[in-house]
């Protein structure tokens, strides 16, 4: 019997030292498991900054490259969107800006696919207006519209370009600082002749500036030049073997207001981003989608002014901004002197933390995100 319980106590021993074993081979291969996870994240952490690098030394590196590489000797880029001008006194063509309705009774909006240069800001009620940026002298018989009212703000982003201000009418502190700063704008209101009423839209949705006349005006005051620094440009490039682990392919931007939803999808094969608003492809009276090279997230503080809701947006301060070409999307920052200068934009990490941002030649869009409104991609 003695003998049978020692046995039973042995065998007992040997089991629990079995466990034991079996335990400690488990967290072993566990540990081993844990150690492997992280050495591949770690890997991929590396792999994604040398990545990250290569592709912000190709972009200077293009730019060098193809600054040396134009289409003819003597071309310089325009001002406004880099685009190679072989008539050298048109590089500085004069701009218009004209404030343009984003209201679902206004839309589809006139010529807005011919702008060089569009702004997306946020206006009172959360209803956004288009501040649109045209080279006059290589434009014909273009209608532009609907037209809406000046806010200070239009104002201060049309002075960076040395642009005239088109507008009908305005809130009591834009009209005021036309007066007292002498500011370029065309007002509707005393300068009907320049524009005309569409008799499909609703008013006031329906006042559209009339290119060729305007035109006149420019010519009878001499006005030919809109003078500003310029941004960086680089020649678009069709892109071949894009890193879809890199890349931002859709892009939603929300305020809460379904009719001002806007999606940006990118389009490889002509290297552009092509816009919808409210859940639809967005085109212009004449049918042509609104599309863009570079998109500009700028982010911008914000304040009610008024029981108008009208807004004050704080453009001098500087802060976040993402910056989105080739597919790519990058974090970035925005700087502005306080006068006249140009807002700017700089990396903000990588191999170029600090240096300018380098943009693709032709049309760019800038919204300004505000408090209420947010940015997926």
């Amino acid at each position: 019997m003695i003998k049978f319980i020692k046995r039973k106590i042995e065998e007992n021993n040997l089991k629990i030292k079995e466990k034991s074993k079996q335990k400690s081979s488990r967290l072993f291969y566990i540990l081993i498991g844990i150690l492997v996870v992280l050495a591949l994240f770690l890997s991929f952490v590396f792999v994604f900054r040398e990545k990250q690098v290569v592709n912000e030394n190709k972009i200077s590196e293009n730019v060098v490259e193809n600054n040396q590489d134009m289409a003819c000797e003597n071309c310089q880029r325009r001002l406004i969107d880099g685009k190679l001008i072989e008539d050298n006194n048109k590089t500085n063509s004069f701009l218009i800006a004209s404030v343009i309705d984003n209201h679902p009774d206004a839309r589809p909006a006139f010529s807005l696919s011919s702008a060089e240069l569009v702004y997306d800001i946020p206006a009172e009620g959360g209803i956004n207006r288009y501040l649109a940026f045209f080279v006059v002298d290589d434009k014909n018989d273009l209608d532009i519209g609907p037209i809406r009212s000046a806010r200070p703000y239009f104002l201060d982003i049309a002075q960076e370009y040395g642009a005239m201000l088109i507008h009908c009418g305005g809130s009591p502190e834009a009209l005021a600082k036309i007066s007292k700063e002498k500011l370029l704008s065309l007002n509707e209101f005393y300068n009907e002749y320049y524009f005309r009423r569409n008799s499909n839209y609703l008013a006031p949705h329906n006042v559209l500036l009339n290119l060729d006349r305007l035109k006149e005006y420019l010519l009878e005051r001499n006005y030919d030049k809109s003078n500003f620094k310029q941004w960086k440009f680089k020649d678009k490039e069709i892109i071949k073997d894009l890193d879809l682990f890199f890349a931002s392919l859709d892009i939603k931007i929300s305020n809460g207001q379904k009719q001002y939803e806007v999606d940006w999808s990118y389009d490889i094969n002509q290297n552009v981003y092509l816009r919808s608003l409210a859940g639809k492809k967005q085109v212009d009276d004449g049918g042509n989608q609104i599309k863009a090279e570079n998109l500009i997230f700028q982010f911008v503080e914000t304040e009610v002014l008024d029981s108008a809701l009208r807004l004050k947006i704080d453009l001098v301060s500087g802060g976040k901004a993402i910056v989105c070409l080739d597919g790519i999307c990058k974090e970035t920052y925005w700087e502005k002197d306080k006068g006249d200068n140009r807002t700017r934009y700089f990396y903000d990490n990588g191999e170029n933390n600090g240096k300018e941002v380098i943009l693709n030649v032709g049309q760019t869009w800038i919204h300004f995100i505000d408090e209420n409104t947010e940015v997926k991609y």
